[in-house]
């Protein structure tokens, strides 16, 4: 099944008046890079959930965030008066500040510290829904990537399509190329009117014709598009597998376009290159 490495889940909630979000960002990666910001009552249990949002996700840049927003009450707020008026007196004492008390209020507001809140205190039942509405949060997010991957994966085969065409009509022109190249060669001999030994003639003819024989690189092409083929029906993450492949089937189109020595079949081949330099483009973006 083919999954995106992009996606976001989200979740919001309310425990004790305490608004808590957890959001999930993921973007595509070689690895695994896990960046996890928790409240401090959560650390005890990083390990673990790092170990099952692991298993879960494979593979991709994830950023995973814990937020809360205490003061639903306002009695949970409260202004830390001292600290405030000395960011005031500070803010006087600045020789290129000129402004009235009201000015000098809305400065030291905003400055560090200048409010504080009651500090969240939750039980064991309470972390556990915490857990849970980030595990929901992984799942929500997995979602996401397996309906993205859908996507992608009609799109890979819709790609692969055009290849597999473009290849039987290679397959049509192959069929006369090489006699067409005999008989141009034969009566160019003939042209120039040269005695020739029929025997050394046949020799060279057959070494000179096989660089252009190009029968091998399509049973490979066809083999290793098969093998696409069948990787997209893996349950497994197949991202590096489908990197791989896509370097096979590449380097046999590169080898046909270098045989080709024919203008229609070079057009098929640069499309063909076309194609599966889309189809490598996606596949950076796939679990």
């Amino acid at each position: 099944m083919i999954k995106s490495m992009t996606g976001y889940a989200s979740e919001s909630f309310i425990i004790n008046s305490t608004k808590f979000i957890v959001e999930i960002k993921s973007v595509n990666s070689k690895i695994l890079d896990l960046n996890i910001r928790f409240p401090n009552f959560l650390k005890d249990y990083e390990n673990d959930l790092r170990k099952k949002i692991s298993n879960k996700l494979r593979r991709g840049k994830i950023e995973i965030n814990v937020n809360s927003e205490i003061g639903l009450n306002t009695d949970e707020v409260s202004i830390n008066q001292e600290i405030i008026s000395n960011y005031i007196q500070q803010l006087k004492e600045l020789n290129d500040i000129n402004s009235d008390e009201k000015d000098y209020l809305k400065m030291a507001m905003r400055l560090p510290n200048a409010y504080s809140s009651k500090s969240i205190e939750l039980n064991k039942t309470e972390i556990k829904n915490i857990i849970d509405k980030i595990s929901i949060a992984t799942k929500n997010l997995n979602d996401y990537r397996a309906k993205e991957g859908l996507e992608m994966e009609k799109d890979f085969r819709n790609k692969i399509s055009v290849i597999k065409k473009l290849l039987d009509n290679i397959e049509k022109i192959e069929k006369d190329r090489i006699s067409k190249k005999r008989t141009k060669l034969l009566d160019e001999f003939k042209r120039i009117d040269l005695e020739i030994d029929n025997n050394r003639l046949e020799q060279e003819m057959i070494y000179y014709l096989e660089k252009y024989d190009i029968n091998e690189e399509i049973i490979r092409l066809k083999s290793n598009i098969l093998i696409f083929e069948d990787a997209l029906h893996s349950k497994e993450p197949v991202g590096k597998k489908l990197g791989f492949i896509c370097q096979e089937i590449g380097r046999e189109i590169n080898t046909i376009g270098s045989k080709a020595n024919d203008a229609n079949l070079q057009k098929l081949v640069i499309e063909m290159k076309d194609s599966l330099e889309k189809i490598k483009e996606n596949i950076l973006n796939i679990l």
